[in-house]
C-alpha cells in the first residue's frame, strides 16, 4: 500500500482476492490430472486486465487464447448464457 500511496506504482498493478483455495502439492496434481483444474502461463497484462466492463468474463478470454480443446470448451459454455458475446 505504501508504494501506491508514494506513488511507486499504480493501484492497477495489484489485483486482490477475497479467499482462498488450499492444496497439498500431491491434491493439486491430482486435480490436475483429473482435468479439474487447468493450469496455464498467462502475459501479466491478461492476468492484471481490468475485467469489469469486458464483454465476456476473463476466464473466456484466457481459454480462447489457450486454443484447441480449450476454446472449444470456452465458446461451449459461453452458448449456454445469453450475457457473453461470442466472436
Amino acid at each position: 500500500a505504501q508504494g501506491v500511496l508514494d506513488g511507486l506504482f499504480s493501484p492497477l498493478d495489484f489485483r486482490f482476492f477475497l479467499g482462498h483455495r488450499r492444496w497439498t502439492e500431491e491434491n493439486l496434481k491430482q486435480s490436475v490430472r483429473q482435468g479439474q483444474y487447468q493450469p496455464v502461463a498467462s502475459a501479466r497484462s491478461v492476468a492484471l486486465k481490468q475485467c469489469l466492463s469486458l464483454p465476456k468474463p476473463l476466464w473466456h478470454e484466457v481459454m480462447e487464447l489457450c486454443g484447441g480443446e480449450w476454446r472449444e470448451y470456452s465458446r461451449l459454455e459461453a452458448g449456454k448464457r445469453d450475457d457473453i458475446a461470442e466472436d
